[in-house]
Parts: C-alpha cells; structure tokens; sequence
C-alpha cells in the first residue's frame, strides 16, 4: 500500500510502498530509535509492534514519524499565544484554533482572509501540513504569524 510520511523538516510528505502487513517499527527502523509514528489528526502515538492493518493504517493514508510527541506552537497575533498539539495535528486543526475565540476571535468571513505562515517565509501555510513537519532537530516547538492572506498574493 501507500502512504503519504510526514516528517519533521520537510512540510511536503514522502509518499512510500509497504506492505499492509509490515509493523509499524519498520516506518522508524531507518532513523532514530526514538521515533514515533502517528495517524493524521490523531494524538495517540502508535505501537510500534503492531502491524499497519491492525493500527488501521489504510492505502494512502498520511502519517507522521518524529521524535516530538507534543509541539508547543505559539502564534504571534497581537502577542503570543500558546497552546501543544501532537505532531500529526495539520494547520487546519492550528487554525480552528487560532482564528477563534482564544487568539484571533475572527468571524467565518475574516478568518477567509488570513493564514498562518512561518516567521519571514515566502508562503502560507497548506491546511494539510503536518504541524510536527515543522520543528527542526532538538526543537519541539514552533513560532507562526497569524497574516492577512492578502500579503502573499499577488
């Protein structure tokens, strides 16, 4: 089967073949034994002895395979505001949050006008990022601007 790897460094996924009947350590066996892999949107790490069927792991699914088991994002939007998520949480859950009523409080109608984008970036961020693509090694924490999307179009 394949699916779509997320990892950190990188906010486009790998897309890789395996068998549904692989464990799910053989998604970690080529970097650090510390490694965790998690389904998208889903915060519970997954045991590394099961099988991808029995994880419930399906044909191009996405996933996520890092050290972080939390991300610490702060969102710059007049100060910081601070809030974990897993690492398998996409901006669009960021998002959700940023935009309500603990940060921005943004109507429907405004929150159509923003993004979130890393600090001096040239790009807003895609909804199906991996919020763990993001951190660097030995880092388990994030900054994003909170922008008006009208900065990055044309």
């Amino acid at each position: 089967m394949e699916l779509f790897l997320h990892t950190a460094g990188s906010e486009a996924p790998e897309i890789v073949e395996v068998e549904a009947t692989a464990t799910i350590r053989s998604l970690v066996v080529e970097t650090d034994a510390d490694d965790g892999v998690w389904i998208e949107e889903i915060d519970e790490e997954l045991e590394l002895e099961l099988t991808l069927e029995v994880a419930g792991v399906h044909h191009r699914h996405h996933v996520h395979r890092g050290r972080c088991r939390q991300v610490e994002v702060t969102v710059r939007w007049n100060g910081d505001h601070k809030r974990s998520f897993g690492p398998s949480r996409t901006i669009a859950t960021v998002e959700e949050w940023a935009f309500g009523k603990e940060v921005a409080n943004f109507s429907k109608e405004q929150a159509a006008k923003h993004v979130l984008a890393v600090p001096g970036a040239d790009h807003f961020l895609d909804a199906g990022v991996h919020i763990g693509s993001l951190t660097t090694p030995g880092h388990c924490s994030i900054k994003l601007d909170l922008l008006p999307r009208s900065r990055f179009e044309g």
